[in-house]
């Protein structure tokens, strides 16, 4: 299993590369000077996805309730 997933993820780091790279190809219409460097939508989701993991464990931490499960 852990040949599996480290397969997966070499990958979808390939992909990410090569659409990266791909992105130095294409003319750029940007509104703001930040949105027209190449790799903007890479980065910026990824950035994105690890403040939206972050907040939704805050979250969760915040709304835990001490002792409540459903199972007990």
């Amino acid at each position: 299993m852990d040949h599996t997933r480290r397969l997966v993820l070499i990958v979808l780091l390939a992909v990410l590369a090569l659409l990266v790279a791909a992105d130095f190809f294409v003319e750029h219409h940007a509104s703001f000077w930040i949105d027209g460097t190449p790799g903007f939508a890479a980065w910026f989701s990824l950035a994105s996805a690890a403040l939206a993991v972050l907040v939704a464990y805050g979250w969760g931490l915040l709304m835990r309730r001490r002792g409540e499960r459903a199972d007990d």
